[in-house]
């Protein structure tokens, strides 16, 4: 593992006390950094309490695990940077914990309120989401290191793969073998789907029981965008998201805007209550019933991370042009494109 990096090696304390860290039990430091979860560290609770005191061969973004099979709790709400110092577990609010102590973490820490500022301004959705790309690119050209490394993984789900690459390109040389770099390279790698690229077509089954391809609908005369949404009754933020689709599809089908929905639900009922629920009167599709989604070629083919996911497809030449824009920014960005 240490041929891996040439980033320096990490010595770490991690010290957290809590009532809800339970005696007897083993808190866990996790990495899921590369093809599989490793275990890092590991230290019996005692008296709500624990110390974990060790070396690793190089920094890694990595949570806290409390126990371990079904009944274990992920502890730390976002994963955090697993760097040489001192760090400690906070508790900012009641179930929330964070590690701090460290100068990547206190960065990472404080971004939630730096993005929260961004939030309450009065600017239009589309110009706060805009002003949220450029602080994360501004703190990963400010810190080529791990954290970078982590807020780029994340931001994959809105950039294109073409510009994180180029962010990756920009950092250090002993950050290139690094393995979340390696990773995310591979990831990008799989994107076929991806800002700047044509669709993927898709051929499902609708709630009638026909057959019906993306690109059937793509090629219906008027079409001049299309939103291909990923989503799932079971999916709570899939849920939110519904709400919004209908009145947008609604305020604009007439002028060319249309909707392809690919659902994820586990049987046709759940799917036809998830249609009536929330008015979905725009093509619809299933890639079929008795698997996981993580099975599917859609799944594949468009490099889902998970739902809800989105892609906004110009239907003039086929390519995507946003993904994952949701609420506000996506009706702000529905509506400059189509008035």
């Amino acid at each position: 593992m240490a041929g891996c990096s040439s980033a320096p090696a990490v010595s770490y304390t991690i010290q957290g006390e809590d009532p809800s860290f339970v005696d007897g039990r083993w808190m866990y430091i996790l990495t899921g950094t590369g093809e599989r979860e490793t275990v890092i560290d590991s230290a019996r609770i005692e008296n709500h309490a624990f110390t974990m005191k060790g070396r690793y061969p190089y920094p890694v973004s990595a949570f806290l695990y409390m126990g371990r099979g079904a009944d274990g709790v992920q502890i730390s709400v976002s994963n955090f940077i697993l760097e040489t110092g001192n760090l400690v577990v906070e508790k900012p609010a009641e179930g929330i914990f964070m590690l701090a102590g460290t100068p990547q973490n206190n960065l990472n820490n404080d971004l939630p309120r730096r993005m929260a500022d961004i939030e309450a301004s009065a600017r239009p959705a589309l110009c706060r989401a805009e002003a949220r790309d450029s602080l994360l690119r501004a703190i990963v050209l400010e810190n080529r290191n791990v954290l970078a490394l982590s807020l780029l993984d994340t931001s994959l789900l809105w950039l294109s793969g073409e510009e994180v690459s180029a962010l990756l390109d920009s950092l250090p040389g002993t950050m290139q073998h690094h393995p979340a770099m390696l990773a995310l390279r591979t990831r990008i790698e799989r994107m076929h789907a991806d800002i700047g690229k044509p669709y993927i077509d898709i051929c499902g089954q609708t709630p009638e029981g026909d057959t019906l391809s993306l690109g059937e609908v793509i090629r219906r005369p008027g079409c001049r965008y299309l939103l291909l949404d990923f989503g799932a009754l079971w999916c709570g933020p899939c849920r939110e998201e519904f709400s919004n689709l209908a009145p947008l599809h609604e305020k604009y089908a007439a002028r060319g805007f249309q909707i392809f929905g690919v659902s994820f639900d586990v049987s046709p009922e759940r799917w036809h209550e998830c249609i009536e629920t929330y008015g979905m009167t725009w093509p619809q599709v299933h890639p079929g019933f008795g698997r996981s989604p993580h099975e599917t070629d859609v799944w594949s083919d468009y490099a889902l991370s998970g739902i809800p996911a989105c892609f906004l497809i110009d239907a003039r030449d086929g390519r995507i042009i946003a993904k994952n824009l949701r609420g506000q920014t996506l009706a702000e960005k529905v509506a400059q494109l189509m008035e």
